[in-house]
C-alpha cells in the first residue's frame, strides 16, 4: 500500500489574502460550528453569524457569499484537520521497533479524539453526504484515504496479526472503528464511557479481532 497517499488533493481551504479576513473567516467558522453543534445552525440567518462571529453582514457575503458556502467550509476544515492527524499518526518510520497495539491504541486515541465534540458538525456531514452526491463522493475517498494509510502501518505488523484472513482484516477494522464512534457521536450510545475507557474498549476489540 502506498505510504504516501495525501488527503492534501481532496480537501483546501481557502485562505484570504488580508489578515483581518482569515480572522473573520476563523471566527465564522467557529460561530458555525457552534450553531451546528447545538442544532441551530440551518434556523440562524446571516446576520445571527456575523453577530455571534463579531464581524459584519458585508463582510459575511463579501468572504462567503452564503450559508452553504459556509457549511461547506466547515466540513473541508473538519477534513482538513482530519487529515493533518492521519498523515502525522501514519508516518511508517515511527512505528519501526514498536508493536502492534502500540500503533492500535495510538490510532484509537486519534479516532476518539476527532469525534469528541463533534456532534454538529457530523450530523451535518451525514445529512449533506445523503443529498450531495459529488459530496459524498468526496467522503468516500477521503475515508478510503485513512484507510489505506491506517492499513499500510497494519501491514507492517503483519507478523503479529494472526487473524485466518489478515489482508482482509486490516480492510475491514479502519471503517469499523470509524463506523462505531460515528454512531456514538450521533446516538451517545457509549455515553456511560469515559473517553478513556472507549480508548481502552475499542482497542480491546480491535486487538482481539486481529489475534
Amino acid at each position: 500500500m502506498a505510504q504516501n497517499s495525501s488527503i492534501a488533493g481532496i480537501v483546501a481551504l481557502p485562505e484570504p489574502g488580508q489578515e483581518r479576513s482569515r480572522q473573520a473567516l476563523e471566527r465564522l467558522l467557529l460561530a458555525s460550528e457552534k450553531l451546528l453543534a447545538e442544532n441551530r445552525f440551518e434556523d440562524a440567518g446571516v446576520a445571527e453569524l456575523a453577530r455571534l462571529a463579531q464581524t459584519s453582514v458585508g463582510t459575511f457575503y463579501r468572504l462567503l457569499g452564503d450559508k452553504e458556502t459556509l457549511s461547506g467550509l466547515l466540513l473541508q476544515r473538519f477534513f482538513s484537520e482530519l487529515a493533518e492527524r492521519i498523515e502525522a499518526l501514519t508516518e511508517l518510520r515511527q512505528w519501526q521497533g514498536r508493536s502492534l497495539e502500540d500503533f492500535v491504541r495510538a490510532a484509537v486515541a486519534l479516532f476518539v479524539s476527532i469525534h469528541r465534540g463533534r456532534q454538529g458538525v457530523l450530523r451535518a456531514l451525514i445529512t449533506r453526504s445523503s443529498r450531495d452526491l459529488e459530496f459524498r463522493d468526496r467522503v468516500h475517498r477521503v475515508n478510503q484515504l485513512i484507510s489505506q494509510r491506517t492499513i499500510a502501518v497494519l501491514a507492517s505488523k503483519s507478523a503479529e496479526i494472526r487473524h485466518p484472513d489478515p489482508a482482509q482484516a486490516m480492510m475491514v477494522l479502519p471503517p469499523v472503528l470509524l463506523g462505531i464512534l460515528n454512531h456514538h457521536t450521533l446516538t451517545g450510545s457509549l455515553a456511560f464511557l469515559s473517553d478513556a475507557s472507549l480508548e481502552n474498549e475499542l482497542t480491546r476489540i480491535a486487538m482481539k479481532y486481529l489475534q
